[in-house]
């Protein structure tokens, strides 16, 4: 029975958590699950694609999670905070977890994923502080764009010193853009 798009994305997920992206690849899945490469390929454009489907589905699995983890918090401002230290540090675990070659090239898909999935959420929290006076940026778009960059720069920063840990001071440099002081 041919594997179904699902089982081929579980699996090469699987071998990229254990290889890592470069060298997992799409002959060892296709053996492993006993169909041929062109199987694959009829549900996926290239090992690219593939990726990009496994990032999309870990996106909105965090995307939820995090949703409902700062659900409870007591100000858009709470929320806010709690949000951004998830966010910085799920990334440093990311890097720590992951080479810098197949950070490098998972890179460009996972920033589109993740700030995708989290750009919703940033977006809200801004609207919702600037409504409830805790904020003061009026365009939440763009307030959520500049928290992704400089989370992205300092992503970079991390990856080239791993010993870097400005977390809190990012943090809180965020939420003094945003309007709050501390």
């Amino acid at each position: 029975m041919p594997a179904t798009k699902q089982e081929i994305a579980d699996t090469f997920e699987r071998h990229v958590v254990r290889f890592g992206y470069a060298k997992a690849s799409v002959e060892d899945v296709a053996a492993e699950l006993g169909i041929s490469k062109r199987t694959i390929y009829q549900h996926f454009d290239s090992k690219r694609d593939l990726y990009s489907f496994i990032i999309g589905r870990v996106a909105e699995k965090e995307r939820v999670r995090l949703h409902e983890m700062i659900a409870d918090g007591p100000t858009p401002r709470a929320k806010m905070e709690q949000f951004l230290g998830v966010v910085v540090g799920g990334m440093r675990q990311h890097i720590q977890e992951t080479s810098k070659a197949d950070w490098m090239q998972e890179f460009e898909l996972a920033y589109e994923a993740m700030a995708s999935a989290y750009g919703a959420i940033g977006v809200e929290l801004v609207e919702e502080g600037n409504a409830a006076g805790e904020f003061d940026f009026a365009d939440a778009w763009l307030a959520n764009e500049m928290i992704g960059a400089m989370i992205t720069h300092y992503g970079v920063l991390v990856r080239d010193d791993t010993t870097l840990d400005e977390d809190e001071a990012v943090v809180a440099a965020l939420m003094r853009m945003l309007g709050c002081r501390t």
